[in-house]
């Protein structure tokens, strides 16, 4: 319940945000993170038992589902633990993928991935529990954007 009323309280804040300075910063350099945030995005793609315990489950987010015509259409989801398949690190040498990150605070980072070519992106919600851990929260899966 905590959980849910703290993505509540930020997704209210970057709802209403204004033009005015404030705890959102945008950056598309990793180093600009909390140390402990790059620690725990390390670890996370290396170990898949370490990804599965810092998972919010069920997970929510969206991916893209085939239409009869051969589109495909963006379908809110929600991935369960036996049918997860380990996210691994991105390729940060593909010159084609723009990467950048919004914080919110100490305790949201919002990760976008993007192939701006081809326009194909993904985003990643992690947020930070009362007791230090980071979880993924959030995940919609590379699809048009």
């Amino acid at each position: 319940m905590r959980l849910f009323f703290w993505f509540s309280l930020c997704f209210s804040a970057i709802a209403c945000n204004n033009t005015s300075s404030g705890p959102t910063q945008k950056s598309s350099e990793f180093v600009d993170l909390p140390k402990d945030f790059l620690n725990f995005y390390n670890t996370f793609h290396t170990d898949s038992a370490y990804q599965i315990a810092h998972i919010e489950w069920p997970l929510k987010g969206e991916k893209a589902e085939k239409q009869p015509d051969g589109s495909a259409k963006k379908v809110l989801t929600i991935w369960e633990p036996e049918t997860w398949q380990m996210l691994h690190m991105p390729d940060l040498n593909d010159p084609g993928l723009k990467r950048s990150y919004e914080t919110m605070s100490d305790v949201l980072i919002i990760e976008k991935m993007q192939y701006p070519m081809v326009n194909y992106g993904l985003e990643r919600q992690f947020f930070k529990e009362e007791n230090n851990e980071w979880k993924l929260i959030y995940y919609s899966e590379m699809q048009e954007l």
